[in-house]
Order: C-alpha cells, then sequence, then structure tokens
C-alpha cells in the first residue's frame, strides 16, 4: 500500500534537512538523531537594492525517541533556523507520547492543515502558497496535534492552538483544524482540511499523482481572511526526475481576497541537481505577473547533515 509516498516524496525533498539526520544514540529503547542544513541561497531582482539579497541559513534540529511498553512510547522534536547576522530562531519544539490510537504532542508544530498544503509545497524557494491564514500554517505555537496513520493509506490530523497573552485582552481566540489524506495503491492521493480562527477560516483541497519519476499536484484553498474579506487560492506542482541527480520542478500560484484583489500570480521553474542524499545545488526563476510584482531568480547550494 502506498501509504507513506507522498510524505516521503515531501521529505525528500524541501521540507527538513532531518531526512540524512545521524543517530547519536541508539540504547536501551532510547534514541537520538541530529540533523540539519548549511544552505548558502542568492536572490537577484529588480526589488533588491544592490547586487543581489543573501537569503542564506542554516538549520539544526534534535529528536528523541524512547519506548516505554508494546503499545506506548515517547518522542520529542525542536529545530532551529539561523540566518547570517541574526539570532537564532526556533523553528519546532514539541513533544508527545505515540499511542495505538495514535501520536499526542503539544508545542510549536504545524497544523493540521500542512499535510494538505504540502502537496504542492515542494520547490526550494518558490512554494507554500497554501499556508493562508495562521490557523493552517506551519511552525504554530501553543498547539495540540493527534495524528493517526493507523488506517490503512488514511492519515488524519487535528490541532487546537490554545492562544493565550500574558497581558489580559490581548490575547486573540483559539483556534482548531483539521484533517485528512488518502493515498491510494495506484498513486492517487486525495486530501481535504479545514481551519478556523476568529474571523479567519481557510478550507484547503488537494490532489496528487505519482506514476514512476512524474508527480503532479494541485491544491484549492477557500475562506475569509476577516469578516466581509473572503479569498480564494490555487497552487500547482509538477516534478519530474530526469536523472537520479536531476529534476526540474514547476509551480503555478494564483490567490484573490475581496478587497486587495490579485494578491498572488506567479509562475516559477526550478532546476535541481542532487551530487547525493547530502549535497544539492538548485536555481529557481519566477515570472511574477502582479502588478506591482518584480521577477526574480534565486540559485543555491544546500549541504544536509
Amino acid at each position: 500500500m502506498k501509504k507513506t509516498l507522498l510524505a516521503t516524496l515531501i521529505l525528500s525533498s524541501f521540507v527538513s534537512g532531518a531526512v540524512s539526520a545521524a543517530t547519536v544514540y541508539d540504547k536501551e529503547d532510547t534514541k537520538l538523531s541530529i540533523g540539519g542544513r548549511a544552505e548558502v541561497r542568492a536572490l537577484f531582482s529588480d526589488a533588491v537594492d544592490g547586487s543581489m539579497l543573501d537569503e542564506s541559513r542554516a538549520r539544526i534540529n534534535f529528536e528523541g525517541e524512547t519506548k516505554i511498553s508494546e503499545s506506548l512510547s515517547g518522542f520529542a522534536f525542536m529545530e532551529y533556523e539561523i540566518k547570517p547576522g541574526e539570532v537564532a530562531e526556533n523553528r519546532y519544539l514539541f513533544a508527545g507520547i505515540g499511542t495505538e490510537a495514535g501520536d499526542f504532542s503539544y508545542g510549536r508544530q504545524d497544523t493540521a492543515s500542512v499535510q494538505i498544503s504540502d502537496m504542492t509545497d515542494i520547490a526550494s524557494y518558490h512554494s507554500g502558497l497554501q499556508q493562508y491564514i495562521d490557523s493552517a500554517s506551519d511552525k504554530e505555537s501553543n498547539n495540540f496535534v493527534f495524528a493517526n496513520n493507523s488506517i490503512q493509506g488514511l492519515a488524519l490530523k487535528a490541532n487546537y492552538i490554545a492562544n493565550g497573552s500574558e497581558t489580559e485582552g490581548d490575547a486573540a481566540e483559539d483556534a482548531f483544524g483539521l484533517s485528512a489524506l488518502y493515498s491510494m495503491d495506484f498513486g492517487l492521493d486525495l486530501g481535504a482540511s479545514y481551519a478556523d480562527q476568529d474571523q479567519q477560516n481557510q478550507v484547503t483541497l488537494g490532489a496528487g499523482y505519482t506514476f514512476e519519476d512524474l508527480y503532479l499536484a494541485a491544491t484549492y484553498a477557500m475562506g475569509s481572511v476577516a469578516d466581509n474579506d473572503d479569498f480564494t487560492s490555487v497552487e500547482v506542482a509538477a516534478q519530474y526526475k530526469f536523472t537520479k541527480e536531476f529534476r526540474m520542478i514547476a509551480m503555478y500560484g494564483t490567490a484573490e481576497e475581496d478587497l486587495a484583489g490579485d494578491t498572488e500570480d506567479y509562475v516559477a521553474l526550478e532546476g535541481q541537481y542532487r551530487f547525493n542524499k547530502n549535497l544539492r545545488t538548485y536555481a529557481s526563476y519566477k515570472l511574477d505577473n502582479t502588478d506591482a510584482g518584480d521577477d526574480e531568480l534565486v540559485a543555491g547550494l544546500r549541504y544536509n547533515f
């Protein structure tokens, strides 16, 4: 059953350097892994003041697992990102319990909707449009998540964000999300999610198809960004592996809000060469069709460790 094909595609692409993490401790049913990436990126655009903009970054993450009993385990994950001349930023920090009914976790982590938006978020730089509102985005704090992958081919997720503030009256309302992703034997993935907070809400629908070295996917989102201000967005992705090392990725994204009009309208094409599982280089060109937009070229070299 191809229940993990989409997840493997996403992890092996661009979501996290943890795919090549090294196990530094594995003893007495407890394991610790360390991973990350060093990625130098240059952005060229008319919108840049000067020759180019340095978009480089580095990430380091730690993942732990421990077996409590035959049906119970514990896990934790944290990741930090560092950009040149800036303070390290916490991206993920969560811990949880794994049971036969599913995994329960709390901390700074992805919302339920992300497993649907990730279907088209496969490019090195120019993708990720469908994380449109905060309650449908990754790396959200104070986030309770339940994930169940025990039903063959079906991945279910639910999350609840318990917003709070030290200053009375400053906190937003709590948020929640639900999602389901079903993977079929012949390479088709179908998914849907819903996220809600205050006057914002988002429904995301996704479909992906894998056939040998070809991957095609589309996501559609609709909802409200504020009272009396609705939005719709579409993201389409295609990837083809010409060889083990070289692949091409094409992206199309568009979004429109009732009050703001077109907020996104672009086409991007990326060429990527993977020397091995650790080192890759890529170049991506984005053609921006919005009135105030500028085309841009991004070139990068990334080392996973």
